[in-house]
């Protein structure tokens, strides 16, 4: 018995040798590497029925060199994308204002159908596919935004019609650059309470008749939603089609690329941003040229360990050797923003190793996009 016992255990183990590649690579890594088969040949007399190949194998332009080469792969990308980032944040850039949610669209929507519903503000127009909300003309008092949005929401103004005006309102929900991201934009118009014609349509041209009273409306939203994401999330089928990012990368024959769906103002603030917060080391940056002269090693870690935060551990290779030096250029395509990284010094590493740093600074930089 024991000696069977014994013979079983080895050829187990000598089985989980080959299967681990310890004796030579297996029959399956070998066809793989081998590639496909040879097409089966019909004898000529016999019928040939027509053939169509259900799943073709497409042509892969092989620009970065890699075939019949062994390379090192990297851990897979975190399912979580919020890398330090605060979950809800008011963000600004020039005369435009927004919220940052770092939650998904579809989780977002049902809340803020909820903040005008709750908060007695009647809504006109919903459209949950496109994500935009327009309220209808709402009575309120002239003054400042505290007061008006005080009686928005009361509806105080019935009783001081001599100081009583109309306000309206329209939201958008869109995708936000970082992956299952968020972002909410308020529009708002007023006009007297009377000498007008009820007919007429609102014009939404991207700016509002009174900005202080769209930034008291987006900080009110912006806490509601707070609260409410905390209770739980909710989700909206409808709204689930929303799910295209602003960001996304492609790969060409020259190489991967970052493409933005925003004007050149929010992407060159939005790369500036990301390479801050992915801690890559800043050179110089050429605004009129649209460039960044950046930093980046193949060691770089974008999220260092607590241990190394407060020891400071880690840091000397870094120190010691900052990197290559590449360039970060943005260039408008049409309506979106093309980003590319060049090299700006030798790298003595070859050109295949030399894409692959390139391709991990593009996606780290997206990745980081806010």
């Amino acid at each position: 018995m024991i000696v069977r016992g014994l013979l079983v255990c080895g050829v187990l183990l000598l089985g989980g040798c080959g299967w681990l590649g310890w004796f030579g690579k297996s029959d399956e890594q070998l066809t793989l590497e081998t590639g496909s088969s040879a097409p089966t040949e019909i004898p000529g007399s016999l019928d040939k029925p027509p053939f169509n190949d259900q799943m073709p194998i497409p042509q892969v332009i092989d620009y970065r060199g890699l075939a019949d080469k062994e390379i090192e792969l990297r851990l897979p990308d975190a399912l979580s994308t919020s890398f330090g980032v605060e979950q809800i944040v008011i963000r600004k850039l020039g005369e435009s204002r927004w919220v940052f949610l770092d939650l998904p669209t579809a989780t977002i929507w049902p809340q803020v159908v909820l903040f005008w519903e709750e908060n007695h503000l009647p809504v006109e127009q919903l459209d949950p596919r496109n994500g935009t909300l327009e309220t209808a003309w709402i009575i309120g008092t002239s003054g400042n935004p505290d007061e008006i949005y005080e009686s928005l929401t009361s509806g105080s103004a019935w009783g001081e019609q001599s100081m009583a005006q109309q306000y309206k309102f329209f939201v958008r929900v869109e995708p936000g650059v970082r992956t299952s991201s968020t972002e909410l934009y308020i529009e708002q118009a007023e006009r007297p309470l009377g000498g007008f014609d009820p007919d007429d349509r609102t014009d939404w041209d991207g700016k509002s008749d009174n900005p202080e009273l769209e930034g008291k409306m987006l900080t009110t939203l912006a806490y509601y939603l707070g609260d409410r994401v905390a209770q739980g999330p909710s989700v909206s089928l409808l709204a689930a089609g929303l799910q295209e990012s602003k960001a996304f990368l492609v790969a060409e024959p020259e190489g991967m690329v970052l493409k933005y769906k925003l004007d050149f103002d929010r992407a060159w603030a939005t790369v500036g941003a990301a390479l801050e917060d992915a801690r890559i080391s800043v050179e110089d940056l050429d605004r009129t040229s649209a460039i960044y002269y950046v930093y980046y090693s193949s060691r770089h870690d974008p999220d260092p360990g607590f241990f190394s935060k407060v020891f400071g551990g880690g840091d000397s290779k870094e120190d010691a050797d900052p990197g290559h030096r590449f360039t970060v250029q943005l260039e408008s395509e049409g309506e979106e923003i093309r980003v590319t990284v060049g090299v700006a010094s030798e790298l003595a590493a070859s050109e295949t190793d030399s894409l692959i740093l390139k391709e991990r600074l593009l996606k780290l930089i997206k990745e980081y996009s806010t």
